[in-house]
């Protein structure tokens, strides 16, 4: 087994593992690990993914660092008993990642939806359309009277709204290219 400090960096894993020859390496699915995997893997070796959740479950220890966490994965690889986590193939690990990056832009353009509706509701405003955000709704909100300085807020949440209706078009285009 082989324990050594260094910088999170391909060609420092590269050089480190150079010297050992062909082995086996856990490596544990937490966060920022794909990119670690993809340089392992095209390189030849042979990579285990440990399940974070399943590997803690097994080898619960008092004393969490980095350090112990690596031997613990060392051990329950060469003892075959390591909790393997699916690696999936990097064509799908992007595909994964456009959507979830659609999924964020659609939350950040609802909480920008309900404060325009937030807005309307703090000046006594009622709603006279069922979509708020369809032409005859953004019709309606360029036309709401307001006093400046909640009329300057109301343009300037449409105007990020409109921007990330865009970027979600666009992203979902790139989804459908797929």
């Amino acid at each position: 087994m082989l324990s050594r400090r260094i910088v999170n960096d391909a060609q420092t894993f590269l050089a480190l593992l150079e010297g050992v020859g062909e082995c086996r390496v856990a490596l544990e699915a937490t966060y920022g690990w794909e990119w670690l995997a993809d340089v392992l893997q095209g390189a030849g070796y042979e990579l285990h993914l440990a399940h974070p959740m399943r590997t803690k479950a097994i080898a619960s220890a008092r004393v969490k660092t980095a350090a112990v966490d690596a031997r613990t994965l060392a051990q329950l690889l060469r003892a075959d008993l390591l909790p393997e986590a699916y690696i999936a193939p990097r064509e799908l690990r992007d595909l994964r990642d456009l959507l979830r990056h659609r999924v964020a832009l659609t939350r950040m353009r609802s909480a920008l939806e309900n404060r325009v509706s937030a807005v309307l509701a703090k000046n006594g405003i009622q709603r006279r359309c069922s979509d708020l955000f369809g032409p005859g709704g953004l019709r309606f909100l360029a036309d709401v009277e307001l006093r400046e300085a909640p009329r300057r807020r109301l343009d300037s949440t449409l105007a990020l709204i409109g921007d990330f209706t865009r970027e979600i078009d666009a992203t979902t285009r790139e989804i459908d290219a797929c």
